[in-house]
């Protein structure tokens, strides 16, 4: 359960870092998806833990996300 845990952690960490350019990225197999080695349901299930609190502004129907400018701005 802890390595499981673990490795959800990187993910969210990995796409915090792909996002951090500030520009939209797309949760296709071809953009997210591919680079973090994850189906797009996996991408898009974190993609709204992740703008369920504010870190990320997800567009469900574009499937499109970005880094929130006021979490951009703490790191």
């Amino acid at each position: 359960m802890y390595k499981e845990k673990a490795e959800e952690q990187i993910k969210i960490q990995a796409i915090l870092r792909i996002l951090e350019d500030r520009y939209p990225h797309s949760v296709s197999e071809i953009e997210l998806a591919s680079l973090l080695n994850l189906s797009e349901e996996n991408v898009d299930f974190l993609l709204g833990f992740l703008a369920k609190y504010a870190l990320v502004t997800y567009d469900e129907e574009e499937k499109t996300a970005v880094i929130s400018a006021d979490f951009s701005a703490l790191e």
